[in-house]
């Protein structure tokens, strides 16, 4: 694990950045080891709002050669003229990209073989500490940097690993874009309690109350998720009703290909972000 002074910088101060910052500082991460690069001024005053001590520039190489841990936290499509800016990383600093799509492969052309890099795919609670963030890492990272790695993102919620890169196409379909099937199941809650009459503020608390509670209740509860679903479903009920009528319209098909779609996607983007890299 990373001691509480290694040197991090942070080139995108964004909100994900801001949120592995400040979990970073709960955990006890000394601010003055902290250092980012952005180009925006409103950007660099909100890490500053977090702690005065975090440095903050918008000279990019600045931040990349003080550090010990480099994390890429821009948007994909800018990361080739970053990276070429930055040019070839010292085989001691260990680099973290979390730039949704980008390959080991990718980063390592630009910004050298022998670069220790580890992606993150994190996912949007991590804004509020309660992200699942799953790593992967090329062959050059040691189990010390792998460590390391996982200090930064489990300050923003759990974490875990995949050894086989191709499984973070799944894990952005089913982590990273699963919380925007949790918002469209409380949006439908929501609409169809307004239409059956409850009124709008209560049928809000309705659907986001039974959303977090049902959720806290399947990461505390060491049963699974059918079972917990079986708990609830009494014979001839009114979940029953539901349930049936969930499974008649074959919604377990519905979400598969739903699934599939998404991971499909990432595969294409990732193959676009591979030949922008190379094009550069």
């Amino acid at each position: 694990m990373a001691d509480k002074d290694t040197g991090i910088g942070f080139i995108g101060g964004g909100n994900m950045a801001c949120a592995i910052i400040g979990g970073l500082l709960e955990a006890g991460h000394a601010p003055a080891c902290i250092s980012v690069a952005d180009p925006e001024p409103g950007r660099r005053d909100a890490i500053l709002s977090l702690h005065r001590d975090i440095a903050v520039t918008a000279d990019n190489r600045a931040v990349a050669d003080d550090a010990e841990v480099l994390v890429l936290a821009v948007k994909p499509q800018v990361l080739p003229a970053v990276c070429a800016d930055l040019g070839q990383r010292p085989d001691s600093q260990l680099v973290i990209s979390i730039a949704a799509g980008v390959r080991l492969s990718t980063l390592t052309t630009l910004l050298g073989e022998q670069t220790a890099i580890v992606r993150i795919m994190p996912n949007q609670p991590a804004l509020v500490g309660a992200g699942m963030s799953v790593l992967t890492g090329a062959g050059t990272v040691t189990a010390a940097q792998r460590q390391t790695a996982q200090y930064l993102a489990a300050a923003v919620g759990e974490t875990g690993w995949v050894d086989d890169e191709s499984l973070i196409d799944a894990v952005t379909a089913i982590s990273g874009s699963g919380p925007a099937y949790f918002y469209l199941l409380m949006e439908i809650l929501e609409r169809t309690a307004i239409h059956m009459g409850i009124p709008e503020d209560l049928a809000g608390r309705l659907a986001r109350q039974t959303g977090y509670g049902a959720g806290l209740t399947a990461v505390r509860s060491a049963d699974s998720l059918d079972a917990l679903r079986a708990s609830v479903t009494s014979p001839g009920g009114t979940t029953a009703a539901a349930i049936e009528s969930l499974e008649a319209a074959d919604i377990r098909a519905i979400f598969h290909a739903a699934l599939e779609a998404a991971r499909n996607r990432s595969v294409e983007l990732g193959n676009t972000d591979a030949s922008a890299a190379t094009d550069h």
